[in-house]
């Protein structure tokens, strides 16, 4: 039994061709479908995810990615028990035929407590393994950066300056693309927007998301409880799903600078209770 555990905000196209995919790729096995949504569906568009599943949580209010993805699991484990919990973002599309058959394959020569997958996305920016920050050191760098790049964004004269810095910059000196590992690796951190837990993982944790993180840097967390807990995590490049990156954020917020500057707050949150965790 394997339930899929989808959080959905406002792009609800997305989300439905998401749940195809996984009816499609389900057939012959044991699963169920379970949507988060983050306060944002219409009653109509309600009753249009139920015609694929009759679990559609609505949330009260947007509580962002980990809680409400720990919400979903928690559903998932009280209503149907399943050996593996696979969370995904609305906006990754799964179509390979055997994907369940690789998760069950993968546990048996791994036992696994959480599995990715290879991520194929548009800008190479989605992969695994996750190239996390590992030490005080790069949070607190990481933290400089942000600030920075948040009084920038405020500032749209400043913005101007940045991109016409960064596109002669990538024109002179094209940025290297992130590549997916190309073989079975071990105890890796792993990108949120795609995560198999098994349910011996499921059973250790009350919150299997750190809890506190509205968006961003849920990765840095799971690692360090990887490293701490002494958990197997595995990077198995024979699941692969294709990733489109943000498409809620860049639905929900309108315009290019106001989305960075958005994204630039939360991560500041998110890496100051890291920091917090790390001293």
């Amino acid at each position: 039994m394997i339930s899929f555990i989808i959080l959905h905000y406002k792009n609800i196209e997305e989300t439905l061709e998401c749940l195809k995919d996984i009816k499609k790729i389900s057939l012959g096995f044991t699963t169920s479908i379970i949507v988060v949504d983050n306060n944002s569906l219409t009653n109509n568009e309600e009753n249009i995810l139920k015609k694929y599943t009759e679990d559609v949580i609505k949330l009260e209010k947007n509580y962002g990615f980990a809680k409400a993805n720990n919400i979903g699991i928690k559903y998932a484990q009280n209503k149907y028990h399943p050996d593996y919990y696979c969370v995904i973002n609305n906006d990754v599309f799964i179509t390979q035929t055997d994907f369940i058959n690789k998760i069950q394959e993968t546990y048996k020569t791994y036992k696994f407590d959480m599995l990715g997958p290879k991520i194929l996305s548009p800008s190479h920016e989605s992969v695994n393994p996750f190239p996390v920050l590992k030490t005080k050191v790069q949070i607190e760098n990481e933290i400089k950066r942000c600030q920075k790049l948040i009084k920038i964004y405020e500032n749209p004269i400043l913005y101007s300056i940045l991109l016409i810095y960064l596109n002669l910059k990538h024109f002179f000196n094209p940025p290297s693309q992130n590549k997916n590992g190309t073989r079975i690796l071990q105890n890796v951190a792993l990108h949120g927007c795609a995560i198999i837990f098994s349910k011996k993982y499921i059973k250790k944790y009350r919150y299997p998301f750190y809890n506190e993180t509205f968006l961003f840097h849920e990765e840095e967390f799971l690692y360090k409880r990887i490293k701490k807990d002494k958990l197997i995590s595995i990077y198995n490049p024979e699941l692969i799903v294709f990733h489109k990156e943000g498409s809620s954020i860049k639905k929900e917020k309108k315009g290019s600078r106001t989305s960075k500057l958005f994204k630039e707050r939360e991560r500041l949150k998110s890496l100051n209770l890291l920091l917090e965790i790390e001293e």
